[in-house]
């Protein structure tokens, strides 16, 4: 603890310290002390009506609810459609297939960066329609 709050928090300290003052100026420190101590006052009074007030709106949503048929715990959960962490989109169906080195079949959208079993044969001359999926 700090000298000056225990100077503040001890009445043995205080008495020691008010011997240094005048009247008038311990007059003029209660006063400011008294200032201090209703301005809390107001603000514990102020924040316990505001918590109150904040209580009774949700009693209220909470019997609206009730009387709707809405179960709060329905508002908890998470929607089972859309789940925030996973991408909502579709995805794009295989428009091309080749078979990779190993000689098994893979597919690939036409999106993103070109496999290399086609690029290589890009680069021979080959087109890429001849690696669409047809049906």
């Amino acid at each position: 603890m700090s000298n000056q709050l225990l100077t503040l928090t001890s009445l043995r300290h205080l008495r020691a310290e008010a011997r240094n003052f005048s009247v008038e100026t311990l007059n003029d420190i209660l006063d400011k002390f008294t200032a201090i101590v209703e301005e809390h006052r107001e603000e514990s009074v102020s924040e316990g009506a505001q918590a109150a007030e904040h209580a009774k709106k949700l009693d209220k949503i909470r019997e609206m609810m009730l009387s709707e048929g809405v179960d709060i715990s329905e508002l908890m959960a998470e929607g089972p459609e859309v789940d925030a962490k996973k991408n909502p989109r579709r995805k794009r169906p295989a428009k091309y297939q080749y078979t990779d080195q190993s000689g098994h079949i893979q597919t690939w959208t036409g999106q993103g960066r070109t496999p290399a079993v086609i690029q290589r044969a890009l680069s021979q001359g080959d087109t890429l329609e001849s690696f669409l999926i047809t049906d």
